[in-house]
């Protein structure tokens, strides 16, 4: 899941290896916390946070067909 989540912000920064995913699981709940600089950041929530719900709908999918339950988290750095 953490793959599908770097896969889906890699195009909307300027590098992926600023930034940093962190994750922690308790039972069936995921939780993704994301670092994002300050200057990738509105691009990845995007105009009314769009592009980030959009992003949370798709993981949300997977985690329904994992049968868990997921919550990600944006943060800058």
């Amino acid at each position: 899941m953490e793959d599908l989540l770097k896969l889906l912000i890699s195009p909307l920064v300027s590098d992926i290896k600023k930034i940093k995913i962190e994750k922690s699981q308790d039972g069936r709940n995921i939780n993704f916390s994301i670092l994002i600089p300050k200057d990738d950041i509105a691009k990845v929530i995007g105009k009314n946070g769009k592009m980030i719900k959009s992003i949370k709908n798709i993981l949300r999918i997977r985690g329904v067909k994992e049968n868990s339950f997921v919550n990600i988290e944006v943060n800058e750095v």
